[in-house]
């Protein structure tokens, strides 16, 4: 489980996340380990990682009550960012058929916090699978290079060659507007 817990570490804080791991005030017996906290400008949250996903589905909402409660005041001072405030449940085993059903219901479950369950997390570029919704993009579009006077005929193809000649030209505007004036 600390391999989930370093690699979602990992990922969030190259995705420009302030992250630290969390430690209990409640009883070992109520809170799985491996817990981190992240956030940056517009998102606050909270990664819970399991060894399995029967472990997540029967615990996530028992861990996400005592979470709230440990950290209702940071919460509190969140202000805006409250409302995009997130629990990323991970388990590092794989999913049944039953257990992918449920973990879409849990991530129904808008109550608290919106959230994030996957499974089978048992690595970095797995982590990053999981986390993508909240990372930011990494590259812009590559976009080819655009003759712009040839768009610009493409695409005005119904108006008259003439006044998009005039326009390409980059003649006097008063010139380009006669020109319209005089075909209209």
């Amino acid at each position: 489980m600390n391999h989930t817990i370093d690699a979602a570490r990992e990922v969030l804080a190259d995705g420009g996340f302030a992250v630290r791991e969390l430690s209990s005030t409640a009883d070992a017996s109520e809170r799985t380990p491996g817990v981190l906290a992240f956030e940056d400008d517009t998102v606050i949250g909270f990664v819970i990682a399991y060894e399995t996903t029967a472990a997540l589905i029967a615990d996530w909402r028992k861990a996400s009550d005592v979470l709230m409660l440990e950290q209702a005041e940071l919460l509190g001072a969140a202000g805006q960012k409250a409302w995009n405030t997130y629990l990323v449940l991970l388990a590092a085993g794989e999913a049944s058929f039953g257990e992918a059903l449920a973990l879409g219901q849990v991530e129904e479950d808008l109550e608290g916090m919106r959230k994030i369950a996957r499974a089978a997390v048992a690595g970095p570029t797995a982590a990053r699978s999981a986390l993508l919704p909240l990372l930011p993009f990494r590259a812009a579009p590559v976009l080819e290079p655009v003759d712009m006077p040839t768009e610009i005929r493409e695409r005005a193809g119904d108006l008259d060659p003439e006044i998009v000649r005039a326009f390409l030209s980059r003649a006097d505007p008063t010139l380009v507007l006669q020109i319209v004036e005089d075909k209209a």
